[in-house]
């Protein structure tokens, strides 16, 4: 690490949801969904700040209620409706950051829709950003074969048409490798975030290939999380407190 890059980790936690209704704080297998991030990040030894930002009183409550992490405002209600971007968000919560504790070099955006992050994750995808000399990073996982772009369809003038038109493949075994962003973390320069982006300039790429990776934004992701959450225990618990 070098003694310019302080690091700000930040927890974003609206509380309306269409998806899952309050799932902030919905138990997930006896404790709120946001413990298992608030964990996470506790267990972390790069980042120099937890904030959380929410418009809910009750999670910035709990989350007081944890050592490492702080809830010291209710975000405003322009930045808490379903389409208040994120990097708005951000944005407000680095203010306020810098505001009150100085200069920060990145951002470590944590979304408590992802519970299962593997136990040393935040700090190795946050020496990979630094070593890259990177502006943002993005953790990714391998799109399966049936699902790649480069087989995917779309409505066009002339009926149905390849989505990626050229090159064309046929076999499976000739598909270019096509990765998604699975939500779990995203890094990003503070000077990048001033200028309105959460990845942008040189992206440094995470590639997650543990096998508990969710994004819960439905009932149905909820209800494979609830199916996850007893093997994601056993195998983390001597990690984590619970």
């Amino acid at each position: 690490m070098t003694p310019f890059s302080k690091i700000l980790g930040l927890i974003p936690a609206r509380m309306g949801s269409k998806g899952v209704p309050g799932k902030n704080m919905k138990l997930l297998d006896g404790m709120p969904l946001i413990q298992y991030t608030f964990e996470a990040a506790e267990r972390s030894e790069l980042l120099d700040t937890i904030l959380v930002s929410t418009d809910c009183p009750e999670t910035a409550f709990f989350a007081n209620c944890f050592a490492k992490i702080t809830a010291p405002f209710l975000r405003p209600g322009h930045l808490a409706t379903h389409h208040s971007p994120m990097i708005d968000v951000v944005v407000h919560a680095l203010k306020y950051a810098e505001e009150h504790w100085g200069h920060f070099e990145y951002v470590v955006l944590l979304q408590p829709t992802c519970p299962f992050r593997a136990p040393d994750i935040i700090d190795d995808t946050i020496r990979c950003i630094i070593r890259q000399n990177a502006d943002s990073l993005v953790t990714l996982r391998k799109i399966p074969d049936a699902f790649n772009p480069y087989w995917a369809y779309a409505f066009g003038e002339n009926g149905l048409e390849r989505a990626v038109k050229h090159p064309t493949f046929t076999r499976r075994q000739d598909l270019p490798t096509a990765y998604h962003r699975d939500g779990e973390i995203y890094i990003a320069r503070t000077s990048l975030i001033r200028e309105g982006l959460i990845t942008g300039g040189k992206v440094a790429p995470w590639l997650n290939d543990h096998a508990f990776g969710i994004n819960i934004d439905t009932p149905a992701d909820w209800a494979q999380a609830e199916n996850l959450v007893q093997q994601w225990k056993e195998q983390t618990k001597n990690t984590f407190s619970y």
